[in-house]
């Protein structure tokens, strides 16, 4: 359960501090640069996100916040 409310809290943190498109923190107006992630922790989220229960709103948190890091690696 601890896992999951870290992941929680982790998701809102990230999500949130990516609302502001006209934020420009790259040069490039609403394109901020995504976090890197070493392969351990994300080995480490995988492990976390493995445990939830299938139903559980923080797989579709994880799955769009994937998405919006990927939208980012093409916004320039």
């Amino acid at each position: 359960m601890r896992v999951a409310a870290a992941l929680a809290v982790a998701a809102c943190l990230l999500i949130a501090g990516c609302g502001d498109k006209d934020q420009d923190t790259t040069g490039h107006a609403g394109c901020p640069i995504p976090i890197h992630y070493d392969k351990a922790t994300l080995d480490k989220v995988q492990a976390a996100l493995d445990k939830l229960p299938r139903d559980s709103v923080l797989r579709q948190v994880m799955s769009d916040y994937e998405q919006e890091r990927d939208d980012l690696r093409f916004c320039r």
